[in-house]
């Protein structure tokens, strides 16, 4: 799969052969300076209307093209024969297959269009150590893998595989119990078999917020019962990162964790992103007045205690897959003390976990690759691939 930008515009009749004499630099200029662009084809489906199919290889340089807009001379010259813009849509494509390998891929691992992810490999023949990257956005369907992309160049450069994973979150059809779960489950297991490149022996899981939630609680897909969403993992990481993690959905619930969502002009967290899905935040904010964790797992602990057994790390034994929880102090978000308990809890009943606390760190800190936290991170990542304590 791949992204594709579907963009219908009006040419008067006088400016066509402008517009077509400016289309091979513009295409050319995009092949320079546009990450992620594979090509363009251009449509004439009326006298004055035309379609423009362009492609890139994930949702992230599509993104940063359109923020660049019409920065060169020969794309703006192109952009500048055009009427009007009638509508412009996206999607992905599902024929990949004999287009052979890519260094970036966005792949479906179920038929949903959330159950995507994408895949980026490092220069080089492989096979790689990967890393599974899970982001965060309280669960819901405003946020999406696009803010963790900076963590994913950094961790490419580095020479690992990133899958960088998508999953339906709330919000959305199939978000929440038991869907967001499965989806995880789904995308973890899919490195099984995602590409020849990958040494699926060396696996790392890495999550932020939320996100820092689901990859914890992948670590104890063995201890699961048969019955629980994800049980019966057919990959098992050697080891766990949880970046601001909300590992404990009991207090999570009991405190209505989340229901500053109710407000969409409530002041956000320092460096945090821009929702990707603005126009899923009403249906969010009008459900969310009991906290986020409620509408997670479709009740509350009191209503559900099983699920918040299967769901909250801090409430799942010990699953001996090794795990580092990173928190800032001055998280505004997610209190560092659900990380802080889940590493003693651990630590007591014979497992290994490691809590680093970042004084004065922020909710997005620990996430960017630019921090001074960012190396110990890395550095874990790496004692764990090479099967180092």
């Amino acid at each position: 799969m791949s992204v594709i930008e579907m963009t219908t515009f009006t040419v008067t009749k006088e400016n066509t052969q402008a517009m077509l004499d400016a289309r091979p630099g513009m295409v050319e200029a995009f092949r320079t300076d546009r990450r992620g662009f594979l090509s363009a084809r251009l449509v004439r489906v009326a006298d004055e209307t035309w379609l423009d199919f362009v492609e890139w290889t994930d949702d992230a340089a599509w993104d940063e093209s359109a923020a660049k807009g019409a920065n060169l001379p020969a794309i703006a010259a192109f952009f500048g024969t055009i009427d009007e813009v009638v509508s412009a849509e996206r999607g992905l494509r599902y024929d990949d297959a004999q287009d052979g390998p890519r260094r970036v891929r966005t792949i479906a691992y179920g038929p949903e269009p959330a159950q995507v992810g994408e895949l980026y490999l490092p220069e080089g023949g492989g096979p790689f150590p990967v890393v599974v990257l899970t982001h965060g956005g309280y669960w819901t369907a405003m946020w999406d893998r696009r803010q963790v992309t900076d963590a994913v160049d950094d961790l490419v450069a580095r020479g690992y595989a990133v899958w960088n994973i998508e999953y339906r979150r709330v919000g959305e059809p199939g978000g929440g119990w038991p869907g967001t779960f499965l989806d995880i489950a789904a995308a973890v297991d899919a490195v099984d078999g995602l590409d020849p490149a990958l040494d699926t022996s060396r696996v790392v899981i890495v999550g932020h917020s939320a996100g820092g939630h689901l990859t914890t609680w992948a670590a104890h897909r063995g201890v699961l019962p048969p019955e629980a969403p994800g049980a019966n993992p057919r990959i098992v990481p050697l080891g766990i990162v949880s970046l601001a993690g909300a590992l404990d959905l009991k207090t999570a619930d009991a405190t209505g964790f989340g229901v500053v969502l109710a407000d969409p002009n409530a002041e956000p967290p320092k460096d945090a992103p821009e929702p990707a899905r603005p126009e899923a935040w009403p249906a969010v904010a009008d459900a969310v007045g009991q906290g986020i964790v409620n509408l997670l797992l479709g009740g509350h602990f009191a209503d559900h205690p099983e699920r918040y057994s299967w769901a909250s790390p801090l409430e799942l034994a010990n699953a001996g897959v090794p795990v580092l929880a990173v928190h800032g102090t001055a998280d505004e978000a997610v209190p560092a003390e659900w990380s802080r308990r889940y590493t003693e809890k651990t630590n007591a009943e014979g497992g290994t976990a490691r809590y680093v606390e970042v004084e004065g760190g922020t909710h997005f800190d620990v996430v960017h690759p630019t921090h001074p936290i960012w190396p110990t991170v890395t550095d874990w990542i790496q004692q764990k691939l090479d099967n180092r304590n």
